[in-house]
C-alpha cells in the first residue's frame, strides 16, 4: 500500500478488515505514534483513524447512559477528547498494540468517570430507599462489570474485604488493567497483585 497523502492514508486505515491488512495497519499505526511529535498532523491523522473503534467503545458504555452527559454526541465529544489526551500524552511511545491499547485506555477512562457519576448520584440519594424501586435509573444499562464494582463497594465499606484486595480486583475486573500494569503503576510484583486480586474474589463470592 502506498499512501500519497493522510487523507489517503486514513482512508487505508478504516478500511482494513483481512487479519494481513490489519497487521500492517497495526503496525502503521504503532509507527505514527513513535513520530507524533514530529509533526501536527500526525496525532490527528491517529485520532481519525481510530473513530470508528471511539464509535464502538461508546457503544459498549451505551453512549454515556445514566451520567451526566446531556446527549450521546456529547459523550462522544468527551470520548474523542479523551482520545486525544491519550494521543498526546503517549506521543513518542514504541507500542506494538498502539491501536487496542488507546481503545482500551480511552474506554477506561469514560468508564471511570461514568462509574463515579453513578455513584455520586447514589449517595445523593438521601432518606431513599433504593431498594424499593423496580428499577434504580442509574442501574439502567449496566453490564455485569458494573454489577461487580457495586458488589465491590459493599464488601470494602462492610469491611468483609480489605480495601487494597478490592482495588486490585476492581482495576483488573473492572477496569481492564494487566497484571503487568497494575504492576508498573504500583511498583508491586504480578505475583502480588494475583494473591490480592483471588484474595477479593474468594470473599467476594463466599
Amino acid at each position: 500500500m502506498v499512501a500519497r497523502d493522510l487523507v489517503e492514508l486514513v482512508g487505508w486505515l478504516r478500511s482494513c478488515r483481512a487479519p494481513d491488512d490489519a497487521a500492517r495497519a497495526a503496525r502503521v499505526v504503532q509507527s505514527l505514534l513513535r513520530r507524533c511529535q514530529l509533526d501536527p498532523l500526525v496525532p490527528r491523522t491517529i485520532l481519525q483513524a481510530i473513530l470508528p473503534g471511539l464509535v464502538g467503545v461508546a457503544r459498549r458504555l451505551s453512549w454515556g447512559e445514566g451520567g451526566d452527559w446531556s446527549s450521546r454526541p456529547a459523550f462522544f465529544v468527551d470520548l474523542v477528547t479523551a482520545a486525544w489526551e491519550l494521543i498526546m500524552e503517549w506521543a513518542g511511545q514504541d507500542r506494538p498494540y498502539a491501536v487496542l491499547d488507546l481503545l482500551s485506555a480511552v474506554r477506561c477512562r469514560m468508564r471511570r468517570q461514568l462509574m463515579a457519576q453513578l455513584k455520586n448520584r447514589r449517595h445523593q440519594i438521601v432518606g431513599l430507599d433504593a431498594t424499593a424501586l423496580p428499577i434504580e435509573p442509574w442501574r439502567r444499562g449496566l453490564t455485569d462489570l458494573d454489577e461487580l464494582a457495586r458488589a465491590l463497594d459493599d464488601v470494602s465499606e462492610a469491611d468483609a474485604c480489605e480495601r487494597a484486595d478490592a482495588a486490585v480486583l476492581y482495576a483488573h475486573r473492572v477496569l481492564g488493567y494487566s497484571l503487568s500494569d497494575l504492576a508498573r503503576l504500583t511498583g508491586r510484583s504480578r505475583r502480588h497483585l494475583a494473591e490480592r486480586r483471588d484474595r477479593a474474589a474468594r470473599v467476594l463470592t463466599a
